[in-house]
């Protein structure tokens, strides 16, 4: 896959561009990665074609919130709602520069990401139509009433959606967090009983295992048709 990297109001972005004309263009937002792993672990996993679109963000807590909630920890800044600005920035900007720079036309356009970033990426699919598959991998579904706003709000309907958690991820002390294996399973409930297609994996571990192997795993799912 050919690589490029460039930058957008400061914002590292990195694009791997397959060689196929159309393929779909999954976007994932990382923390510290330029998801050149996820890629290569992808490639080994006979996907179908791919664009992978690698958007680096630095602020979590501030981007890819969608309301203001508390900080978790007392060491931790707390939760101030920059998801629609960041959105738009994908939106009008991210996207439209990554596909003057892909093979033709992608088939669609997917949405991915791991922890807070992974609630980021449902919360894109109920604020945005341009989006028709998620990925959620350990998803911080725990954010307060965020359940109750993603059963009401999809702008458009996905044609899939992915949902993982690893199995001891609400085995924690944290209000918050012991939910999060309730929620999760309550918006997959609601997921299914909208008629798109879904699944709900457990992982072995913690929230910090393995989270590049969960990564790929989920994309694997979107990208493929088979139900």
């Amino acid at each position: 896959m050919d690589r490029k990297d460039f930058k957008i109001e400061n914002t590292a972005i990195t694009i791997f561009c397959s060689e196929k004309a159309d393929s779909p263009l999954i976007l994932f937002n990382s923390f510290n990665s330029d998801g050149a792993e996820i890629v290569d672990m992808l490639s080994k996993m006979d996907t179908p074609d791919f664009n992978f679109l690698n958007v680096k963000v630095d602020d979590w807590n501030h981007y890819l919130s969608p309301w203001n909630c508390p900080s978790l920890y007392r060491s931790e800044p707390p939760f101030d709602g920059g998801a629609d600005e960041f959105l738009s920035l994908i939106e009008k900007t991210v996207i439209p520069e990554a596909l003057k720079l892909i093979n033709g036309s992608p088939s669609y356009i997917g949405i991915s990401g791991y922890s807070l970033a992974g609630l980021f990426a449902l919360y894109a699919i109920c604020k945005s139509d341009i989006f028709d598959r998620a990925a959620s991998m350990s998803g911080s579904l725990w954010f307060p009433d965020f359940v109750e706003f993603f059963k009401t709000n999809l702008k458009r309907k996905p044609s899939k959606i992915y949902l993982s958690l690893g199995d001891k991820e609400s085995s924690v002390r944290n209000s918050y967090l012991k939910t999060v294996k309730d929620k999760t399973v309550e918006l997959y409930e609601s997921v299914k009983e909208q008629g798109i297609d879904c699944i709900f994996e457990s992982n072995p571990g913690n929230h910090f295992f393995e989270p590049d192997k969960r990564c790929a795993k989920g994309m694997a799912w979107i990208l493929s048709d088979n139900r």
